[in-house]
């Protein structure tokens, strides 16, 4: 038997749920007509899993879904979004708020009962979750945190996996990836430039990749910055290959201009985080890349990341001037200033930092 928090607004669906849930399922209840209140019941006293309507006065289930994920308490309790939208982009945005199944009304109870179910046990059995691709991650305005968020997926990956995962700074400018990890950047990819795209093999990409303590291989930017277009797009086309050949994960911090290498990135991507801050110039900048990259639209997800310590803009106005759901919300972590000086990430000397508890639930969505 396990706790279910149901929240929503109709009271004959509450009863409908509280009936089918405790005969059926032999669950114990626990039922809220209120997102707010709901949300204080799911924090004060967490359950087994969730079952939250989307439309609701006050607080919609997509904000209370995000709430839970920020809290360490809840970041981990299963969640079942009800909605009677049905629209692909209803599910986007229902997964992207970090929501487990999405689940459309009216729903029939016999599939409530199964999705229950399957997600009580996969908790149960602790069941890991297959976190492997190509993700890169990027922001055409400096200054929003994209080589922080690299560096912390890229080891949070490796971490959740337990195998090889490769971390790919494309800066042409004198990247940060590897200042963050205390490592010397050299070799680097500008090395490469004298074997020549066609000449590239597994063992001399190998031999230009640097050895972190932790595990994470890195392909780092130069120290000095190149002039021109940086690393030929045939080059990084042969070098993703050959690295996704070896490497379960590979985490790209992008350069802050879409050049032949970004491109190249872009299109080998299973997922291309879009990193945002709640400042004008970084929501003018995303409306307009994503714009560029629609193409690509079915992999785009975007990042909201808070730079700055203080109040911020809700989410939800995020979203509307987006006009995009957003994938992840990544808070202002003060600890972070020291993770810089120590040349550590968070995601390994400060595990249950808040921007470490973040990029955790970040990695898991990115991975579906």
């Amino acid at each position: 038997m396990a706790k279910i928090l149901v929240i929503d607004d109709e009271a004959d669906l509450l009863e409908m749920m509280r009936l089918v849930l405790e005969r059926r399922g032999e669950h114990e209840t626990v039922l809220s007509a209120e997102g707010r209140d709901g949300l204080a019941k799911a924090l004060a006293d967490p359950p087994d899993l969730a079952i939250i309507d989307v439309m609701m006065p006050g607080i919609t289930g997509y904000e209370i879904c995000r709430q839970l994920r920020d809290n360490p308490a809840t970041a981990s309790l299963p969640i079942i979004i009800l909605t009677a939208r049905a629209q692909p982009v209803d599910r986007d945005a229902a997964l992207s708020a970090g929501a487990d199944a999405y689940m459309t009304k009216p729903v029939m109870m016999a599939e409530l009962l199964e999705q229950v179910d399957a997600l009580l046990a996969k908790r149960r059995a602790g069941e890991p979750s297959a976190l492997a691709g190509m993700f890169t991650l990027l922001s055409l305005r400096g200054g929003v945190g994209v080589t922080t968020l690299a560096v912390n997926l890229a080891v949070t990956l490796r971490q959740a996996n337990g195998g090889a995962a490769c971390l790919i700074d494309l800066c042409p400018s004198s990247g940060h990836v590897a200042l963050q990890l205390g490592l010397r950047p050299q070799p680097n990819w500008s090395d490469l430039h004298d074997s020549g795209a066609r000449a590239l093999d597994a063992d001399t990409i190998t031999a230009h990749l640097l050895q972190h303590s932790s595990g994470l291989r890195v392909l780092a930017s130069p120290f000095f910055p190149v002039v021109g277009q940086g690393i030929p797009q045939e080059m990084i086309q042969t070098t993703l290959r050959i690295l996704q050949q070896q490497f379960p994960i590979i985490v790209v911090d992008m350069p802050s201009v879409l050049n032949e290498a970004a491109i190249a990135a872009v299109k080998a991507a299973s997922a291309i985080g879009l990193v945002v801050a709640a400042e004008p110039p970084s929501i003018q900048t995303t409306i307009g890349t994503l714009r560029v990259l629609r193409q690509w639209s079915d992999k785009l997800h975007i990042i909201l990341n808070q730079i700055t310590p203080g109040p911020q803009p809700p989410a939800e106005a995020i979203e509307r001037a987006l006009k995009h759901p957003l994938t992840g919300n990544i808070p202002f972590d003060s600890s972070q200033a020291r993770a810089l000086a120590q040349r550590s990430p968070l995601a390994l000397n400060n595990p249950d930092s808040p921007l470490a508890q973040a990029t955790q639930r970040l990695a898991q969505t990115l991975s579906r």
